[in-house]
C-alpha cells in the first residue's frame, strides 16, 4: 500500500512537472525556445522598446531629509536613447514638485544574462545633472522592469526643483503602457 502511494506521487508530480514548469518558468520569464543561456530568451536594447509609465519613490537629502519621487511616461526607441516626460516630488519640512522634459541624452543598455532575467542601466538627464538607475527586466517581451537608483557620488549634481540633492534613494518600476499584464 506505502509503494503504491509513494508511486502513485511520483507519477503525479512527474507528470505535472512540464505544465508547471511552463506556468512558472517560461511565461514569466521569457524561457522556454528563445535564445540566451539557461533558458531565458534574449535579451538586448531591443527589449525595452515603447512607451513605459516610470514610478519610482524613496528618500532625497537636500539638507533636510525627506521623501522624494518621480512618476511620468518614458519612450524607449529599441536603439539605446529614452525620452519622456516626468514629475519630481521632494519633501522635507515642505513639498516641492515640478515638470521636466527628458528630450535628449537619455540613454538605456541591456544585457542578457546566463542565469538570470535581463539587466540594464537607464540614464535620464534632468534640467540639473542627472539620475543614473539599474535595471532588472524580467522577461525578452519587455513588458517591465524594476529600477533602483545607482549614483554613487554625493553630492550627487541633480537638483530636483532648484533644490540641489546630496543623497538619494530610489526604486520602482517600469511597465509598457500597451501591456494588460
Amino acid at each position: 500500500m506505502r509503494k503504491s502511494l509513494i508511486a502513485g506521487l511520483v507519477l503525479a508530480l512527474a507528470t505535472a512537472s512540464p505544465a508547471f514548469a511552463k506556468e512558472h518558468h517560461g511565461d514569466n520569464w521569457g524561457g522556454g525556445g528563445g535564445g540566451g543561456g539557461g533558458g531565458w530568451g534574449s535579451f538586448g536594447t531591443g527589449t525595452l522598446q515603447g512607451t513605459y509609465i516610470f514610478e519610482v519613490s524613496g528618500f532625497a537629502d537636500d539638507g533636510k531629509p525627506g521623501g522624494a519621487g518621480i512618476l511620468g511616461t518614458l519612450t524607449f526607441d529599441g536603439a539605446g536613447g529614452v525620452t519622456g516626460d516626468v514629475t519630481l516630488t521632494e519633501a522635507d519640512s515642505g513639498q516641492n514638485s515640478c515638470d521636466d522634459k527628458i528630450s535628449s541624452g537619455g540613454k538605456y543598455t541591456v544585457t542578457s544574462g546566463s542565469i538570470a532575467p535581463g539587466t540594464g542601466t537607464l540614464v535620464l538627464p534632468l534640467t540639473e545633472g542627472s539620475i543614473n538607475f539599474n535595471l532588472v527586466i524580467p522577461s525578452p517581451s519587455g513588458k517591465s522592469a524594476l529600477a533602483l537608483e545607482s549614483d554613487k557620488t554625493t553630492p550627487l549634481g541633480v537638483e530636483i526643483c532648484g533644490q540641489p540633492i546630496n543623497t538619494m534613494v530610489l526604486k520602482g518600476h517600469l511597465k509598457r503602457v500597451d501591456c494588460d499584464n
